[in-house]
């Protein structure tokens, strides 16, 4: 979602207060999307395939607080490891599937703030524009799906070390920029 508003100036205003309140503009756009499917897997080849690509699947754990296997915004410990078991017995997939673990939504604000001051001097057309932008205003930090860290346990069981653990961010941190812009 993306807005523009030309912020009026009351006509009650004196010229002094025109010139400083009036000729504002505000804009802004809102970024939200859901999260994008990830795979768990499991180390190793508990197949014994020959294969050192990691593709095996663990088994999906139905029990108390499992019914979304991770923890929002937990930067250290996304998915919940408790929720995912080695398959039993080994030489079979696991059902948790592919894609089967939906990533972290994304949340930005952008915010913008425009003072228009038309210059007619120079020329009719001629303006100068102060611009103020706020990206990420609200400074929330959008992680990836934690693909780098996808492997959440050995093929025993064992948990990994870094398993579920983000590593990149969507969004960049609050950046501030202004600027100065003439048209005519």
């Amino acid at each position: 979602m993306n807005y523009v508003w030309d912020i009026p100036t009351p006509m009650s205003f004196g010229t002094p207060a025109k010139a400083i309140l009036g000729n504002w503009e505000a804009g802004g756009i809102l970024t939200i999307a859901s999260g994008t499917p990830f795979t768990v897997l499991v180390q190793g080849d508990p197949l014994g395939e020959n294969n050192t690509d990691a593709y095996q699947f663990p088994d999906r754990v139905s029990g108390p607080g499992c019914s979304n296997p991770v923890n929002p915004q937990d930067a250290n410990g996304y998915v919940k490891l408790n929720c995912f078991t080695a398959p039993n017995p080994n030489y079979r997939l696991g059902n948790a599937g592919r894609n089967s673990v939906i990533g972290p939504g994304l949340i930005d604000m952008d915010f913008s703030l425009f003072k228009n001051i038309p210059i007619p001097k120079i020329s009719e057309a001629f303006k100068a524009q102060f611009r103020t932008e706020f990206f990420n205003i609200f400074n929330r930090p959008n992680f990836t799906s934690p693909n780098d860290n996808r492997v959440i346990m050995d093929s025993s069981g064992n948990p990994i070390g870094n398993a579920g653990v983000f590593t990149l961010t969507n969004t960049t941190s609050r950046q501030i920029q202004f600027a100065l812009k003439f048209t005519w």
